[in-house]
């Protein structure tokens, strides 16, 4: 039986009114997992908008590389943009974007980071219980920028419930729903699904323009707050055109 809480949004900024949340490369962001944002200025000339990705490029998986970790996570591209020259694709995980978590003494869930020393005692726990609760049906994968569960989960949400957590949120909160519960040396660890969309930021590799590379934190300072104002104004011309 799965349960759905609520903790504070460690993957980037909420979008405001969106239901959004951006993946990043991370440096150490203490307790809470703030981003620190820096403002960032383009160049001179007509100011780049996001576009929706081709339509024959709509649902196939494209792999986002972390060359620091010789990872990748697929993604399905949402929106593309091209900046100082720089082409940019936002996209989400293909499969479900989940975190380790615990309760601090205020009752609060605290995501485990991914290059924690903690993540290196709790995660192989995490795997195995996966595998062994689900055989093949679910996969833990340690993906860069956020874990992932790969497979299909039973959707047993309550509408109900959900509206009532979403009248009780405060900003900076995300909903997520409680997959499976261990101890570890006398601390409660939650694998959590992350209910809100999670977006990841790409960038073409100047020697393959084929092959998305994820962004390097001074990458992120520099260029997330822009990105985060485009894909505001793109989604609102986006819902507009919709009706």
């Amino acid at each position: 039986m799965t349960r759905q809480i609520l903790f504070a949004s460690f993957l980037l900024f909420s979008l405001m009114e969106t239901s959004y949340s951006f993946g990043v490369a991370r440096r150490s962001m203490g307790a809470t997992f703030g981003v620190t944002r820096t403002t960032t200025s383009l160049s001179m000339g007509a100011q780049p908008k996001l576009e929706m990705i081709p339509q024959e490029q709509e649902g196939i998986p494209m792999p986002f590389v972390d060359t620091e970790q010789n990872t990748f996570i697929d993604c399905y591209a949402d929106s593309k943009t091209t900046i100082d020259g720089v082409s940019y694709t936002i996209g989400c995980p293909c499969d479900y974007s989940v975190a380790l978590c615990y309760f601090d003494e205020d009752e609060q869930l605290i995501p485990v980071e991914l290059d924690d020393k903690i993540m290196e005692d709790v995660y192989p726990i995490a795997e195995n219980i996966v595998e062994e609760e689900f055989g093949e049906e679910l996969s833990l994968q340690r993906t860069p920028q956020t874990l992932t569960l790969v497979g299909e989960l039973e959707d047993e949400e309550d509408e109900d419930d959900e509206d009532e957590d979403d009248d009780d949120m405060e900003d900076g909160e995300e909903q997520v729903e409680v997959l499976l519960s261990f101890d570890h040396r006398g601390t409660e660890f939650n694998l959590v699904r992350l209910l809100d969309p999670v977006l990841l930021v790409a960038k073409a590799d100047p020697e393959d323009p084929n092959k998305m590379l994820l962004l390097t934190p001074e990458e992120s300072d520099k260029i997330m707050p822009t990105l985060e104002s485009m894909f505001l104004e793109f989604n609102e011309e986006r819902d507009t055109m919709s009706f």
